[in-house]
Order: C-alpha cells, then sequence, then structure tokens
C-alpha cells in the first residue's frame, strides 16, 4: 500500500537519534486510519482524529485539510461526526474568525466516550429490536418453530442484557475510576 506523504515532507535521511517528528506522526496518523476501519469508523474521520490527538494545538479545518489532502467537504462531514460522538471541541481565538478544533486528550474521558457511543449506537438499537422481536412473537399465532424462535431469542436476549448490567458496573461514570476499579478487580481474582 501506498503512503503518501501527509503531514509534511521528511529530510532527505533520518537524523542520527532516530526518525523526525513529522515522520512519526505520519505513521502514528496513517496507523489510527488504519485501525478505525476495523473499529468500523471510517478511515478519514480516524485520521482526523488521530492529527487532533497528537498536535499540541488546535487546527483549522483549512490546516486538517492541507496536513491530510482531503476536500472540505470531507473534513467538514468528520469533524461534525468526531464533535458527535464528543471526541473533539471547537475552539475559537479572539480576533480570528475561522473555527479549531482539538482532540479530548485524556485517554480514559476518550475510552470512556468510544464506548459509550458504540453503546449507544449498535448496542442499544440491538436490544430494543430483540426486545421487539421477542413482543411480537408473543402475540403471533402458535405454530412448528415458534417455540424455538422465542427460546433462542430470549436467551439472546438474556446474554446482552446481562453483558449490558456488566458492562454499567464496570465502566464508571468517571472515567478516571476505571483504572482504580480494575485493580480492586482483579485484587480481588487472585
Amino acid at each position: 500500500m501506498s503512503h503518501e506523504k501527509l503531514l509534511g515532507d521528511p529530510p532527505e535521511a533520518p537524523a542520527p537519534d532516530g526518525p523526525a517528528l513529522a515522520d512519526l506522526e505520519e505513521r502514528f496518523v496513517l496507523h489510527w486510519g488504519e485501525m478505525a476501519s476495523a473499529w468500523g469508523i471510517n478511515r478519514t474521520m480516524g485520521q482526523i482524529h488521530a492529527l487532533l490527538y497528537i498536535r499540541p494545538a488546535a487546527l483549522s479545518a483549512d490546516e486538517i485539510m492541507e496536513c491530510l489532502r482531503i476536500s472540505r467537504g470531507n473534513a467538514s462531514m468528520n469533524l461534525r461526526a468526531l464533535e458527535d460522538w464528543g471526541l473533539i471541541q471547537r475552539v475559537h481565538y479572539t480576533g480570528d474568525r475561522r473555527e479549531y478544533f482539538r482532540s479530548v486528550t485524556d485517554v480514559w474521558e476518550m475510552f470512556h466516550t468510544l464506548v459509550r457511543e458504540r453503546k449507544r449506537r449498535e448496542f442499544d438499537p440491538t436490544l430494543r429490536s430483540l426486545r421487539q422481536f421477542l413482543a411480537d412473537a408473543a402475540d403471533a399465532p402458535e405454530e412448528p418453530g415458534m417455540a424455538v424462535y422465542r427460546e433462542r431469542l430470549g436467551n439472546l436476549l438474556g446474554l446482552l442484557q446481562f453483558i449490558q448490567r456488566a458492562s454499567d458496573r464496570l465502566l464508571p461514570s468517571d472515567p478516571h475510576d476505571l483504572p482504580r476499579l480494575l485493580e480492586v478487580e482483579v485484587e480481588g481474582l487472585l
């Protein structure tokens, strides 16, 4: 796969101490974009998030477009999606009409936000659908296979409800409590 330079031209040869920061940033941005695809998020959304996460200062949409060589529409759509997920925020500076964007940088807050949003967008609708399927099956006429249908959907719903209760207990409302909670849980298992 060809990776053209996204974050600027690195020096001809790496410095004797190792790769330049621009090269390291580029590699991280490309990797995060590829991982995003595996997680069900589009590559550009992942790359924008990585760029904003790794950069020390907020970036304007124009800077993001230039760094990633993407269109204004692509940048705008993905910035809006990242805002909807709660992973980035808009920043305004006095005297500058442009909008800037920065990422949430606290890793526990970022992890908690990702889990919460994936649950809200994917897990919760599946639970609602299973409940509706079972309600519809309760009103359906009895026919061969209906008992098996109800039993299997009931088992699946029960498992997903168990997972939901476990995740609600495991993922505290304050993401900073997670490391402490995991220490307690691990100690109790040993």
